[in-house]
């Protein structure tokens, strides 16, 4: 009984079990788990298989197809079509020695960086992206200084949004300086920072109303709306609306028309035209003019009849 053994796989003769090598394969990998490599795109990689005897033949594949035929895999420019997992194979022993997982990419470009206050003055907003994409993980570390204090905080992430979010807090109203804002995008090719200076006023943004409603009243339309849950209740800064209506559709809106709500959170609109349909739209400005505008709320529409 006998058995030959190439590139890790086994031919067995007469009733001798493939096992033994599989076995030895799966042994020597684990003797020496996956190793990340980290590459710069364009850049040289050398990669020696570990463990090997002197003179032993081996091979490096990609995929089952051989990429060098010596103990040393090497790439004069890497590419991104490089990434993989490469594995070096004993010929001799007929089992897969070591594997590598090929990453390239780029160290990160100081980041862009935006906050905002949609809930002033309790706490504000940041989201974040790279400039240029990196290929490989990235990580993002956000502070913030209190300029008055000389003290340094955390800006928290969020968990499982879906934009890269951090929130900040201990902010003071009406600071005598503006807060500084720094980012630092870090990878294993490198790391980049950039600074923001954070007026807390200046940037404050509430969300959209909530909610918003359009009712036919005789021969009037009646639009009401529920304050942005985001914004702190109760309302130490109160909020101001601006209404906003339109007819026809999404590319003819021409005709639109604003109006200023204070101190309520509806608002009678006469004057329509029969058999026209109006879509309207709310938005929260800080009531002493703090900051910019939210966001209009989706439009709802009516029929006036």
């Amino acid at each position: 009984m006998y058995r030959w053994c190439y590139v890790g796989a086994c031919i067995a003769f007469i009733t001798f079990s493939t096992g033994h090598c599989q076995d030895l394969s799966t042994q020597l990998l684990n003797d020496r788990p996956m190793k990340d490599v980290y590459v710069e795109v364009g850049s040289e990689v050398k990669v020696l298989c570990e463990g090997v005897a002197g003179g032993e033949p081996v091979e490096w594949t990609l995929n089952g197809s051989q990429v060098a035929s010596s103990a040393l895999f090497h790439l004069n420019s890497t590419r991104l079509e490089d990434r993989g997992v490469y594995t070096c194979h004993s010929l001799s022993r007929g089992a897969a020695i070591q594997q590598v997982h090929l990453k390239p990419g780029y160290p990160p470009s100081p980041p862009d960086i935006r906050c905002w206050a949609p809930s002033y003055p309790m706490k504000a907003l940041c989201t974040w992206s790279q400039i240029t994409e990196t290929y490989i993980p990235t990580q993002h570390i956000i502070t913030y200084e209190d300029r008055d204090y000389g003290v340094i905080y955390p800006c928290h992430i969020i968990p499982q949004s879906p934009d890269s979010l951090c929130e900040m807090k201990n902010l003071q109203v009406l600071a005598s300086r503006p807060y500084i804002v720094y980012i630092t995008a870090s990878n294993a090719l490198g790391n980049a920072t950039k600074s923001m200076v954070f007026d807390l006023e200046e940037n404050v943004k509430p969300d959209p109303p909530v909610n918003v409603r359009a009712v036919k009243r005789g021969r009037k339309v009646v639009v009401d709306w529920n304050p942005p849950p985001s914004w702190p209740q109760p309302q130490h800064f109160p909020l101001m609306y601006k209404v906003r209506y339109y007819w026809g559709n999404n590319q003819e809106r021409g005709h639109i028309i604003e109006v200023d709500v204070h101190d309520t959170k509806s608002v009678s609109l006469d004057r329509l035209v029969e058999g026209r349909t109006y879509h309207f739209q709310v938005s929260a400005h800080e009531e002493l003019g703090s900051g910019t505008g939210s966001e209009w709320s989706p439009p709802v529409g009516i029929t006036v009849r």
